[in-house]
């Protein structure tokens, strides 16, 4: 219907790609973050307007964890796990419109927010942990001063936004003016973020990345499908002070559960490396 669409009326087929762009997937838990995600309720918090569900484990120096689209904070069972054991508070939060967070739709900019008011309720973050998407929505916090922390773990992060729509173009078969129609609907909607009008490549991991002047650890697998490995190497580049861990065979999503990786990022977390 949308391709139809697009071939008709080019402004009202963005408006419908946008409320496809917003809505998030829906993903089952496999037996691990099940497990974790039943040993405790969720914290229902109101924050930047939304029900959020906050989930935190252990005691210590904190760690914050930023989920992917369509994914939830238990994606990072193995890593929460190996925390806690090692001593820290790991907390993560399920986006709007993810896990047991209500809604039906939700944006990099709302996440954003929501990422950096939970980390001023929190008190000092020691580290924050990325994924794919969740790693442009941290960027964009840290890069407005809006959220501060010293060590940044990004698993899979893409380098540009243009990047994200094109993906999007491409799957749901959109020509460009659809695509352009889409962006300019979402301006339209989202006029401002934190108060500030916003450009679009301010968004890009590329743009915030820049101003990111902690320690970062970048890890991306060689053999991932969905944001390909190339995405590192540029951001490596753009921000030369990053650390580059590069696995093979783990692809997106099994490279957050790979014992040897997990074990480099509690290193990097207790600066031991």
């Amino acid at each position: 219907m949308l391709w139809i669409l697009s071939r008709l009326s080019p402004g009202l087929a963005g408006a419908w790609a946008l409320r496809l762009f917003t809505t998030p997937p829906r993903f089952p838990m496999n037996p691990q973050e099940t497990s974790l995600h039943d040993r405790t309720h969720p914290e229902m918090q109101m924050i930047a307007g939304r029900k959020i569900a906050v989930r935190p484990w252990g005691n210590g120096p904190t760690v914050l964890f930023s989920h992917g689209w369509g994914g939830q904070g238990v994606h990072f069972h193995a890593l929460i796990e190996c925390l806690v054991n090692a001593g820290y508070q790991a907390v993560c939060f399920d986006a709007p419109a993810h896990g047991d967070s209500p809604g039906k739709r939700t944006q990099l900019l709302e996440i954003s927010s929501v990422l950096a008011r939970l980390a001023q309720s929190l008190g000092p973050i020691h580290a924050l942990v990325g994924h794919s998407f969740g790693c442009a929505t941290a960027l964009l916090a840290m890069s407005r001063r809006e959220l501060t922390v010293e060590r940044v773990i990004l698993f899979a992060c893409f380098d540009d936004i243009e990047w994200i729509t094109g993906r999007f173009a491409t799957i749901f078969g959109l020509n460009e003016t659809v695509r352009r129609a889409m962006m300019e609907q979402a301006h339209r909607r989202y006029p401002t973020h934190a108060g500030e009008a916003w450009e679009w490549q301010q968004l890009s991991p590329l743009s915030s990345i820049r101003r990111f002047d902690g320690s970062l650890l970048l890890v991306h697998d060689r053999d991932d499908r969905e944001v390909p490995y190339e995405h590192a190497l540029k951001l490596s580049e753009t921000q030369p002070r990053a650390k580059l861990l590069t696995t093979r065979g783990l692809g997106h999503k099994r490279i957050l559960s790979d014992p040897d990786t997990v074990q480099d990022c509690i290193a990097f977390i207790r600066r031991d490396v």
